[in-house]
C-alpha cells in the first residue's frame, strides 16, 4: 500500500498547475507517437496491457508543467519530493517493482511518461542563480527607432518555448510533426540506443540547452526577432531527446 500511496501522490501533484508554459498538446502527442516508433513490440504490448490503450493516447494531466531544479553548476542533485526528477525516479521504481499492483503500475506508467517528457522541455528547468524564475526580455524588430513601424515588445522566457516556436507551426498536427522529425533524426537513432537510462543526465542536458539560449535571451535583453528563430534548433533537439529517451526507458522497464 505504501507504493500505491506514493504513486497516487505523484498523480495528484501532477494536477496542480505550475508557473511554466510548456510544450503544446499536439507536440506532446507527437513525442508519444515518435517514442512508440522506437519501442520494442514487447514494450508496446505491455503499455496496452497496463493502460488498455496505446502510449499516444495518454493526455498529460499536469499540462506538461512539472519542473525540475538544477544547482548552480547545472547538476541534478535535488531530493525535493515535488521535483519532477525525484517523482520520475519514484515512478520508475514502482514500474520495476514485481510486487506492484496493476493500479500502481498504471499510475506509475502515466506519471513516468509525462515526467520524462516534461524534464526535457527547457521551459521546465530551473537553475540556481541563473534560471530561478521566469523573466521578461524585450524583442526588437531590427528597424530604426525613428521608423513608424518600429515595435518593441516583451516576452517571457518560458513562454518562448511554448508560444514562439509552436505558434509558428500552429497548423501542424501531431502527425505532421512526426513526419518532420522522422526525416530530421534519421541518422540519430543508433546513437540514442547506446545512451543509458539516466533521468538526471537528461535534465542536465536540457539545462545546458537552456543556458545556451540564455546567453542571448537574458533578463532585460533587447533581442532581434531573427535571434529567436536561430535558437529553435535547441527546442527541436530537446523534443527529439524526449521521444528517444522515453522509448529507451519503456523498452528497459517493460521487457
Amino acid at each position: 500500500m505504501k507504493n500505491l500511496r506514493y504513486v497516487a501522490a505523484i498523480v495528484a501533484a501532477m494536477f496542480i498547475a505550475g508557473e511554466a508554459s510548456a510544450w503544446t498538446a499536439e507536440v506532446n502527442k507527437a513525442i508519444l507517437l515518435f517514442a512508440e516508433q522506437n519501442m520494442s513490440k514487447r514494450a508496446k504490448r505491455e503499455v496496452v496491457e497496463i493502460l488498455d490503450a496505446p502510449l499516444h493516447s495518454i493526455v498529460f494531466v499536469g499540462k506538461g508543467k512539472n519542473q525540475t531544479r538544477l544547482n548552480e553548476a547545472g547538476k541534478s542533485v535535488t531530493t525535493d519530493k515535488n521535483d519532477a526528477v525525484v517523482k520520475l525516479e519514484g515512478a520508475i521504481a514502482t514500474l520495476a517493482d514485481e510486487k506492484a499492483t496493476a493500479a500502481e503500475r498504471k499510475a506509475a506508467l502515466l506519471a513516468a511518461t509525462e515526467l520524462t517528457v516534461d524534464i526535457h522541455c527547457p521551459a521546465n528547468v530551473l537553475i540556481d542563480k541563473h534560471l530561478e524564475k521566469d523573466f521578461v526580455y524585450q524583442r526588437d524588430n531590427g528597424r530604426p527607432k525613428y521608423s513608424r513601424w518600429f515595435k518593441l515588445s516583451e516576452r517571457k522566457w518560458r513562454a518562448m518555448w511554448h508560444s514562439q516556436y509552436h505558434k509558428d507551426h500552429g497548423a501542424f498536427s501531431a502527425e505532421m510533426y512526426l513526419y518532420d522529425w522522422n526525416i530530421a533524426t534519421e541518422s540519430m537513432a543508433k546513437g540514442y540506443k547506446k545512451e543509458p537510462v539516466a533521468p538526471r543526465k537528461w535534465a542536465e542536458r536540457t539545462g545546458e540547452r537552456a543556458m545556451q539560449a540564455m546567453k542571448t535571451f537574458r533578463p532585460e535583453a533587447v533581442v532581434n526577432m531573427l535571434e529567436i528563430t536561430k535558437h529553435e534548433y535547441l527546442n527541436d533537439e530537446s523534443m527529439y531527446d524526449a521521444a528517444f529517451h522515453l522509448a529507451k526507458l519503456l523498452n528497459q522497464l517493460l521487457k
